[in-house]
């Protein structure tokens, strides 16, 4: 095992940046002044690789490949220790999308996505005939019924090798001994401190005895944490679902106006979707289906981007496929408006959005579109920067994992079940609140995404992994909101058509277009002569310092063995590790 950093020059403007609602947290990448380097550290093992955004993190799972676990066991030992140095992102209060390709060729994708309570209605955040988003994204009526745990354990159920009790013991450590605070984690957190003391079960954890806040450098130490994490390793599901931690978010809600109840929990259903299945010039692709939206649109832009020839030949964007790659991305995200949402509770049409004659009908609209409308002023440009996580491991026998996992805003809804340590997530928000209205990250819904009892809301999530002749070649995801699905896109193709490292591919420029607001964002290292053309072509080009991070892991001949690598606008580019 060794390790490389690949690096690409890059001019990072700080921009201001306006939040959509009320501000959250710090941002999933590194602002700067003047020029710095991208740089993504490379790890490459023949035995197991595992990316994360945290190398705490990567560690336990490569230390759980070490001792004989596979990639199942070490992804999800890798995602509960996340759940404790990294929880403005993410833990057992959030929900979970998770793509495994077993060392047989089967192809598993679990749907570990929130739930809306039974008391949930479809106005539920109206008031006054508009929709008041501080209700659906901080609080207890943002909150939807957790799905990490349940997901956890259906993957180690079909294809694990170790037990959840032995899998828990290593992020319970963390948790109980305390590990060091970052840059990173405390940017996050200094975003939403004010409104984690506001919550008691925030402030008796997030804070000292004195009520002064963490800071860089500490060593930061979780019991509460470390004993839920115990009770649940010892436990599992019966106790979070129907046990003491139920009956705890039950009381949590009552006294404090939420939706809830030990029938919520004690209800919640983890499910095995199909998977998304695509082709993209000789390669297979794996997503998740809704309500992910990731696995559909990654899939149906790369089917434009074949049916148009906008990459062939090519090792670099250009003016031609950045135009066109750009307007697929904009017909992509109007689909999602229109069509995505629960499957169970509405008919999404996936087979026609992910077929080869449909990307074909929609490259012939593209093509004749010679400059872009005039932009629609009534969207708002300002969204949230971005949270989520993501992680990828592979094993020496073939066994290939893809998480996404989140609690959507900067520590979810910011409120932690008391005695627990759990931080709640605020998933309500990504329903359609009410149609036409864009949610925190600017993006709008129909009826397919309306709130329902027991419904799922719509998500970006994007774990994908991508085969070559039946052996997996990349495993990798995302964080940012909708720029999940533009960022694992940009990483693919980086590999695929450019022929790049999957260190170098990660610290390409970005670019993304969403359907609404009419504009085209970019990363301030994108040439300015690529920036000009596009506003020649009627673009209202904005320019923000990262567009979504990604961890992923790909196949590299040169070594003959696998790579991996952790964005670089997230702690320099750090967190994968190998053997």
């Amino acid at each position: 095992m060794f390790f490389k950093r690949f690096t690409l020059a890059a001019t990072l403007i700080l921009m201001p940046l306006l939040f959509y609602g009320c501000a959250q947290g710090g941002l999933n990448f590194y602002s700067f002044e003047g020029t710095v380097k991208l740089e993504a550290e490379e790890a490459v093992g023949k035995n197991g690789v595992v990316s994360s955004v945290h190398p705490l993190a990567s560690q336990v799972g490569i230390d759980v490949l070490k001792n004989g676990g596979n990639a199942i066991d070490a992804a999800i030992a890798t995602g509960l220790a996340l759940g404790v140095v990294d929880q403005a992102n993410c833990g057992l209060g959030g929900g979970a999308f998770i793509v495994m390709l077993l060392a047989d060729g089967t192809v598993h994708t679990i749907d570990g996505r929130e739930m809306a309570p039974a008391g949930a209605h479809r106005d539920m955040y109206l008031r006054g005939g508009k929709a008041d988003f501080e209700l659906s994204q901080r609080g207890p009526l943002a909150v939807g019924v957790p799905g990490v745990p349940a997901a956890y354990l259906k993957a180690l159920e079909l294809g694990g090798t170790t037990s959840l009790a032995n899998l828990i013991k290593p992020a319970t450590a963390i948790a109980r001994d305390g590990f060091v605070l970052d840059d990173a984690y405390v940017d996050r957190y200094r975003g939403a401190a004010k409104h984690l003391k506001d919550d008691p079960g925030s402030a008796e954890v997030y804070f000292h005895e004195d009520g002064s806040k963490l800071k860089v450098g500490e060593l930061f130490k979780q019991p509460l944490l470390a004993e839920t994490y115990e009770k649940f390793g010892t436990g599992g599901l019966d106790y979070f679902y129907k046990g003491e931690f139920a009956q705890k978010v039950d009381q949590f809600m009552r006294e404090s106006d939420g939706l809830i109840t030990v029938n919520d929990m004690a209800n919640y259903k983890v499910v095995e979707r199909e998977p998304i299945r695509g082709s993209y010039k000789g390669y297979e692709v794996y997503g998740m289906g809704p309500p992910s939206s990731g696995g559909i649109h990654l899939v149906q832009i790369l089917n434009m981007i074949e049916a148009s020839g906008a990459l062939d030949g090519k090792t670099s964007w250009d003016e031609e496929s950045l135009f066109l790659t750009s307007q697929f991305m904009d017909k992509a995200f109007k689909d999602r408006a229109e069509h995505l949402g629960d499957a169970d509770y509405y008919p999404v049409p996936i087979e026609r959005l992910i077929s080869k004659s449909y990307a074909k009908s929609l490259v012939e609209e593209v093509r004749s579109v010679i400059t872009v409308r005039p932009p629609d002023a009534h969207f708002t440009l300002a969204y949230e920067p971005g949270h989520t996580t993501n992680f990828a491991v592979v094993d020496h026998w073939g066994n290939a994992v893809a998480i996404n996992h989140t609690v959507n805003l900067t520590y979810g809804a910011q409120v932690t079940v008391p005695g627990t340590g759990i931080v709640l997530n605020s998933e309500m928000d990504d329903f359609s609140a009410q149609p036409g209205v864009p949610n925190a990250f600017g993006l709008i819904g129909a009826e397919a995404n309306a709130i329902e009892p027991g419904k799922r809301p719509l998500s970006s999530m994007s774990p994908t992994i991508v085969v070559k002749d039946g052996k997996p070649v990349m495993m990798l995801g995302g964080a940012g909101g909708p720029r999940i699905i533009t960022a694992v896109l940009h990483t693919v193709l980086g590999v695929l058509d450019f022929d790049l490292s999957v260190g170098e591919a990660l610290a390409l420029p970005r670019f993304h277009h969403q359907y609404r607001p009419e504009a085209l964002f970019v990363e301030s290292n994108m040439p300015k002569d690529q920036r000009k053309a596009m506003k020649r072509k009627g673009y209202r080009v904005v320019v923000r310092n990262g567009l979504g991070t990604v961890r992923a892991i790909a196949w590299s001949e040169e070594h003959q063995a696998y790579v991996g690598a952790a964005d670089p606008r997230t702690r320099n580019g750090v967190g994968a590790k190998a053997y």
